[in-house]
């Protein structure tokens, strides 16, 4: 039963490693139906946007913003952004391929050494 919790709680931690970069791109560069995390800078102000939070409909940006007033309350304002007012949009992505490839060499890497150290490479020479 403890063998199992362990593979459970290594499985779930390889699952909270991920690869993720950030891209800045210009307004016209970003299809706004992906559904990635979004930042985007206007002149006066900068607005965060998380997955469903914001969809795009006639040259404008309408989302909702969070904006976090004490530990309890969360205020929910409902945003509209011309894209001409739009100077910068970052977006956080996640890289599939390198994710899976880092998981992979992690779990090559454990078999590896689990292999290592439970062989023992010829103490008999006595």
């Amino acid at each position: 039963m403890k063998k199992m919790i362990v593979y459970l709680t290594i499985f779930s931690l390889l699952n909270l490693a991920g690869c993720y970069y950030h891209e800045q791109m210009n307004p016209s560069d970003y299809k706004f139906d992906e559904n990635s995390k979004l930042t985007i800078t206007t002149r006066d102000s900068v607005y965060n946007f998380i997955g469903d939070d914001y969809h795009f409909k006639n040259d404008t940006v309408h989302g909702i913003q969070l904006q976090k007033i004490d530990k309890r309350t969360t205020l929910k304002t409902n945003v509209r952004i011309p894209v001409e007012n739009i100077e910068g949009v970052e977006v956080e992505k996640t890289d599939t391929a390198a994710t899976i490839l880092l998981g992979l060499g992690i779990v090559v890497g454990v078999f590896v050494l689990a292999f290592l150290f439970s062989t023992d490479f010829g103490d008999d020479i006595y």
